[in-house]
């Protein structure tokens, strides 16, 4: 399981890729994806905001659903971290 990790991870931070115009459009699609994340973020803060006003309790799919956002957004955060440090972009 460890060396299948290794391999998902080698292939998200671009480990074996050398070419900058690969690079670019990727880290493009990855800022787009973290962009969406945030709004679903937002969107999962204010739902919970109008639950919480109309005194509605949600059931366990909802509070499942925030915690694969979040492992969702801490992921695309590390990948993105990676991939700039790996290329020096910024």
């Amino acid at each position: 399981m460890e060396k299948a990790a290794n391999l998902c991870w080698e292939g998200l931070t671009l480990k074996h890729v050398s070419h900058p115009k690969i690079v670019k459009p990727y880290i493009l699609f990855i800022f787009s994806a973290l962009l969406v994340e945030l709004f679903l973020i937002a969107l999962f803060g204010v739902s919970g905001f109008i639950f919480y006003q109309n005194s509605f309790s949600p059931d366990i799919v909802y509070y499942i659903c925030g915690a694969v956002l979040l492992l969702m957004f801490v992921i695309t955060i590390s990948v993105l971290k990676a991939i700039i440090s790996r290329w020096n972009i910024f």
